[in-house]
Order: structure tokens, then C-alpha cells, then sequence
């Protein structure tokens, strides 16, 4: 059963801590989408000037925080995520937008593909994005993937519109 399945369930416990809720988000995106070997869930400033890692998982299973991409360093891209619902880059080195990050971001991670989804606040306000990233090798995503990951990211966005 993909992990995603029971997701709405696990992100409504009150039991489970903010920290754990937003780790099973990211394993839910690394089990569900094959192609996707490191996932990281992003948040926005209320300025749209910078964003904030809440949670990686990295293709070694590790965990990490707290990283922050600013729009003056990656205008172009900011500007596609805050006006479009997705980015599919499976060349990313060589895609128009998602090139920025070749430097400082790509060759420090390995990586080669990237498949991010804008979660929003109300519908409408753009809230972060869940990143998925191929390292190693280039993928094409599937459109199978990309409907897994919208659907994912639509059941963390109320979760995280609610804790942030």
C-alpha cells in the first residue's frame, strides 16, 4: 500500500509531533515516487524573499533542516514557483529555470532532476513547495509521479498552513 494512502489520517494525529508529521510527508514522496531519492519539504517567508527547509531526506536516508534559499540569489526560479503550481525539470543542469542552482545547490547535492510542487495556504497564497530531486542520474518523471506528488503535497498543505 503506498504510504501516501494513510497520510490525511497520520498529519491529523495530535499525538505526533510537527517534526514527525513532516518526516512521514517526505517518506511518503520517497516511497511513492521511485524515481525520487531525495525529497525536502520547503516553506516561504511571508515576503516571498526566502524559503526554509522544514525537512530533507536525502538518498541516504538522513535527515536535515533548516537550509534557506533566498530570491535574490534565484530570482527566476521564485518567480516560476510563486505564479505556477509546478516545475518538472528532468534535465535540470540545462532547464531554463531550474539551471540557477548549478552552482552551490546541484553540484554540492548531485543533483541532475527536480519535481517541485507549490503547496499553498487558503488556495491560493503560496505557501512552500515539496521538492523531489533525482541525484546521480537524470529521470524523467512520470506523469504518475507528478499526480502522486500533487496529491501528496494538497493533503501537507492544510497540515502545514495550520503549524505555520
Amino acid at each position: 500500500m503506498p504510504q501516501s494512502e494513510n497520510l490525511s489520517l497520520y498529519l491529523s494525529n495530535p499525538r505526533v509531533s510537527i517534526n514527525e508529521k513532516l518526516h512521514k510527508i517526505c517518506r511518503a514522496v520517497k516511497s511513492d515516487v521511485s524515481a525520487c531519492d531525495r525529497v525536502s519539504i520547503w516553506l516561504l517567508n511571508d515576503d516571498f524573499s526566502e524559503m526554509t527547509s522544514l525537512m530533507c531526506i536525502d538518498e541516504k536516508g538522513t535527515k536535515s533542516m533548516g537550509e534557506k534559499l533566498f530570491s535574490k540569489d534565484f530570482g527566476d526560479y521564485f518567480d516560476h514557483i510563486l505564479n505556477q503550481e509546478i516545475l518538472i525539470a528532468s534535465d535540470a543542469r540545462n532547464h531554463d529555470i531550474a539551471k540557477c542552482f548549478n552552482v552551490g545547490y546541484f553540484d554540492v547535492y548531485n543533483i541532475y532532476s527536480l519535481l517541485d510542487v507549490t503547496f499553498t495556504k487558503d488556495n491560493d497564497t503560496p505557501l512552500g513547495i515539496i521538492c523531489c530531486e533525482r541525484t546521480g542520474n537524470k529521470t524523467e518523471w512520470t506523469k504518475q509521479e507528478i499526480d502522486i506528488v500533487k496529491r501528496i503535497s494538497t493533503k501537507a498543505s492544510l497540515f502545514i498552513s495550520n503549524n505555520y
